[in-house]
């Protein structure tokens, strides 16, 4: 089957390429828009395109009428469970692992529900043995001896272990088939023993080098049996950083080098300066099995800096910034430190400081300084004020949203009492008690704590953070002016794995992601006591200079 490869390292366009070839075969009317199918990395990546397809098209549509007239813009997982039109009582749920575990008296814990939106091949569990089961199944889809490969890789060799693990299989396979239950890997199972694709003309793959081999051969179906006439399919096998879930990087490799698909590779980053591309390309070949490619910087020098560990409210006092670090138990350390200092910031694209708490913080002060406030915000401060243990203190606000409220109304008629208790031992005057004796009463002095130190530090509460946190997997896509690179490494059940080659290839190639989503200022920082064994940024920074 003939295919577009479209190669592009970061900030080439790829995606840009892919969108205006979707516009060019529209606009020439050689098909509808139910007749495109263009798969994604997460959904909202694939609606995002599609939303500025429609936006450049000039279409007035609401939100509903788009997703009929575009309906496969979407994920891979996404597509299959929607042909298989899968109920939701259908899918393997917490009730169910509930039941299983109590049946065979193993442990059996939820995953993540159709990959929390990212299609990757493997989403993970809170048990490390599921974990296991979950990637023989992603990495190894036709092959009995599924488990023993991923064995290999583990420090999980004992006897015992492995047999536990193999009758857990059985008897979650047992389970599904009992009660017509599906897991996230079973969609591509049942989608591919079906036969039924969408009747597609052209085909987008965006994000390739992250397919899993169930993945790639729902790709292969969905073409030879739709009779697409073009298929285009984009990557970065540089960028491929989700093997531990499944993906075929060597797939995609292999596709590249196929003589019978034409290669289009971009050779021009919008995104990268000349500082940073020189310190990506040292890491890209670094790695031993990969697509050769070259492509050109920004012309802007930009700023690298390799930095020993110190104190984060250094160097983040202006700019936006994104500070990624290699596992979630640094960024929970680096939350902790910025929480510390006062800073704003959001944690995986989310602020940490919910909305709601700030109305009701407001409200509150408000109530407090003798002031009315609305029904509306009366609702948001009874509700973020109270918890269970102690909502007798507040009843529960039933009056008007469009009328005006004081203490003494609060007091009087609505359920609020003269004296409210705190713990067994202390109660206090309504009249008297702070937003903050509200949290702390509610168990949440942390969150009390870091809400005093934002104040403490100059800095608003609704202001929108300038700081995000996030892994280097998770900040997959992004860019930020500035980026703080944490080089920080764990080691788990793959530690050996990590060793090998492919291991040390694989971890080039999440700093390589990490490295690269800096526009303008690269900062490394290099924790100096020695614990970690591989570092392969500074091993290349040495040769730069």
């Amino acid at each position: 089957m003939h295919r577009h490869i479209v190669i592009g390292p970061p900030g080439t366009g790829k995606t840009t390429y892919l969108k205006d070839k979707v516009e060019e075969f529209l606009n020439a009317g050689k098909c509808s828009p139910k007749e495109i199918g263009y798969f994604s990395f997460t959904v909202r990546a694939a609606e995002e395109i599609r939303d500025r397809i429609v936006k450049d098209s000039n279409q007035q549509c609401t939100k509903e009428t788009i997703k009929i007239i575009y309906p496969y813009f979407s994920t891979l997982h996404s597509l299959s469970y929607r042909r298989l039109q899968l109920q939701q009582t259908q899918i393997m749920d917490d009730h169910d692992y509930e039941e299983l575990s109590q049946i065979t008296g193993h442990e059996y814990v939820n995953k993540m529900k159709k990959g929390n939106g990212v299609d990757i091949a493997m989403p993970t569990a809170k048990s490390e043995y599921q974990d296991m089961i979950n990637l023989a199944y992603a990495k190894y889809p036709d092959d009995d001896d599924r488990l023993d490969k991923v064995f290999r890789y583990t420090t999980l060799n004992n006897y015992g272990a492995r047999k536990l693990i193999e009758q857990m299989e059985l008897d979650l396979h047992k389970f599904k088939v009992d009660r017509d239950k599906y897991e996230y890997v079973d969609y591509f199972i049942q989608f591919l023993k079906r036969n039924n694709p969408p009747p597609l003309k052209y085909l987008f793959v965006d994000e390739a080098q992250d397919l899993s081999a169930h993945q790639w051969q729902v790709i292969d179906m969905i073409q030879k049996q739709s009779g697409a006439l073009q298929t285009y399919i984009a990557g970065d096998d540089d960028q491929a950083i989700f093997r531990w879930a499944g993906a075929d990087i060597e797939h995609f490799i292999r596709m590249a080098h196929d003589s019978n698909n034409t290669l289009i590779p971009l050779t021009q980053s919008h995104r990268i300066p000349i500082s940073v591309h020189s310190l990506a390309t040292k890491l890209g070949q670094s790695i031993s099995q990969r697509i050769p490619k070259t492509y050109k910087p920004r012309d802007e020098m930009g700023v690298r800096k390799v930095l020993n560990i110190r104190p984060l409210n250094k160097g983040l006092q202006e700019g936006e910034w994104l500070i990624l670090c290699r596992t979630h138990e640094i960024v929970k350390q680096v939350c902790e430190t910025l929480e510390t200092y006062g800073w704003l910031y959001k944690r995986y694209g989310f602020s940490v400081i919910s909305f709601k708490y700030i109305e009701a913080i407001r409200g509150w002060t408000a109530l407090q300084n003798g002031k009315s406030i609305s029904g509306v915000l009366c609702d948001i401060v009874y509700h973020h004020m109270d918890s269970t243990r102690i909502k007798r203190n507040y009843g529960v606000f039933k009056g008007q949203h469009e009328e005006t409220y004081n203490l003494e109304d609060l007091i009087k008629d609505y359920g609020l009492r003269e004296v409210i208790r705190l713990s067994k031992e202390k109660e206090v005057s309504t009249r008297a008690i702070t937003w903050y004796d509200m949290l702390n009463s509610k168990g949440l002095q942390r969150r009390v704590t870091y809400l005093r130190a934002v104040m403490r530090s100059g800095n608003k509460l609704d202001t929108v953070p300038r700081i995000e946190v996030s892994t280097i997997h998770a900040s997959k896509g992004g860019e930020r002016q500035k980026v703080m690179l944490l080089t920080d490494l764990s080691f788990g059940p793959y530690s050996s794995y990590k060793e090998s080659q492919q291991g040390r290839d694989d971890e080039a190639r999440v700093f390589y992601v990490g490295a690269t989503r800096a526009k303008e200022e690269l900062h490394i920082i290099h924790r100096t006591e020695g614990q970690y064994e591989y570092d392969p940024i500074f091993h290349y920074e040495s040769q730069i200079r």
